[in-house]
Formats: C-alpha cells, sequence, structure tokens
C-alpha cells in the first residue's frame, strides 16, 4: 500500500515534530500559538481528553475551545462541527500510534516469518494499552448514529493496517515457489485472530503484554501450517 512515503514513517515524523517543540504546559491562560500546526495541536489534545472523558454527547465544541484556551471562531475555522473534529481526532491518534508501533519496526529480521511474528506481536500489544481501549469503547458507541466514523473507523485504522500486513505477506512470498495468491485474506485472518482473541476474552479479564505475544505468535504459526492454501 505504500507510496513514496510510507504512512509509519509519515506518522514517525509528525510525531517527532511535536516533539522537538516548545511544550506549552509552563503557559498560563490561553496560549499564544504563531503556527496552525501548534493551534490544531492543542485542540486535538483538548478535544481527546473531554472525549474520552466524558463521551461524544458529554463533550461541546465550547468546551473543547475553553479546554484548549482558543476562541470558538478558532475552533470552528479548523472544525465546522464535532463529527469533523471527532475526525480529526481520530485521524492525530492513529497517527500516534502508528508511530509508537513503528519503533518496533526498526532493525525488523529479514526472515518473513520472523517478521510478521514481530508485526503480529506489535498489534497483539498495542490493542491492550488503555487509550486504544478507550478509544475504542468511545468510537463504537457512536457508531450506530454516526456510520460515517464506522467508515473512517474502518479506512483510517483497520484498512491501513491490514494493507500495511498485506503488504509485508507480498512482498514475503514473492521469490517463493509459491507466492502468497491472496495476501490480504490472510492479513484478514490474523488481524481477525488476533482482534477477535482480544476483544472476547477482556470482558471477563485483563491481559498482559506477554500473554498477548505468545498469542501473536501462535497465530502466525497456525497461518504458517497452512501455508499451501496461501
Amino acid at each position: 500500500m505504500r507510496q513514496a512515503q510510507p504512512i509509519r514513517e509519515r506518522s514517525k515524523l509528525k510525531v517527532n515534530e511535536r516533539q522537538q517543540r516548545k511544550p506549552n504546559e509552563s503557559r498560563v491562560g490561553r496560549p499564544t500559538l504563531d503556527q496552525a500546526g501548534e493551534i490544531d495541536e492543542v485542540i486535538l489534545a483538548a478535544a481527546t481528553r473531554l472525549l474520552l472523558a466524558k463521551g461524544f454527547d458529554g463533550t461541546s465544541m465550547e468546551a473543547v475551545a475553553l479546554a484548549a484556551g482558543v476562541s470558538k471562531r478558532t475552533l470552528y475555522v479548523r472544525y465546522s462541527s464535532k463529527e469533523a473534529l471527532m475526525r480529526g481526532v481520530f485521524e492525530d491518534r492513529v497517527a500516534q500510534w502508528a508511530a509508537a508501533a513503528s519503533i518496533n519496526n526498526e532493525n525488523l529480521p529479514d526472515d518473513f516469518k520472523a517478521r510478521l511474528i514481530r508485526h503480529a506481536e506489535t498489534l497483539a500489544c498495542a490493542l491492550g494499552t488503555r487509550e486504544i481501549r478507550e478509544f475504542d469503547r468511545l468510537t463504537r458507541s457512536i457508531f450506530p448514529r454516526f456510520p460515517e466514523f464506522a467508515r473512517a473507523f474502518h479506512e483510517i485504522g483497520y484498512r491501513y493496517e491490514l494493507e500495511y500486513l498485506a503488504t509485508e505477506i507480498r512482498n514475503g512470498t514473492m521469490k517463493d515457489a509459491s507466492p502468497a495468491r491472496h495476501p490480504e485474506r490472510i492479513a484478514q485472518q490474523l488481524m481477525s485472530m488476533i482482534i477477535g482473541w482480544r476483544q472476547t476474552e477482556e470482558v471477563v479479564r485483563d491481559i498482559d503484554d506477554a500473554e498477548a505475544a505468545e498469542f501473536a505468535r501462535d497465530a502466525v504459526q497456525i497461518l504458517f501450517s497452512g501455508r499451501d492454501g496461501w
């Protein structure tokens, strides 16, 4: 799925740029922000806090503007509605999560199976982080009323990871005697095993990273045991 610059790399660069800026925590009252990017950063951070704490219905645009220290006009110029702001928050969080995940992609092993295991472990553990779990509950609570959020969640989140894994599978098998005929389907099966397992088990208990990583390794092993069917 990669174009000139992979999403994970763009996300990592975006986060690195933010980390290089001077922090705003020491500012009192309304922050004096000169750059539009910094204004968006403050708005999205405030919106994320409020949405996770109070939910979609309990968060107003006025409250976001107040928490961000910007005027309502400034907020509405950038996000014309709460729905637009919600999508902006979601895209921002996905970029942050992708950047965090990219750390695990440094020094990936050359062996295809080992690479796939690393990706599976990263996914299985990332899904257990508190923010991702809270954000998942938030988005699912509004899907029935706002199907466009469901589509955005699918396109920006699920499809992104799916296409990334499918590309790895395609590249990893292209020189084999029998290249993968359906790399996206294999990626779907791997993601379904991991996501379905976590969602089912976390209803009744917590899952630590060690168990998540072990399940991810087992999931890849199961797929490889049926390699001829790829």
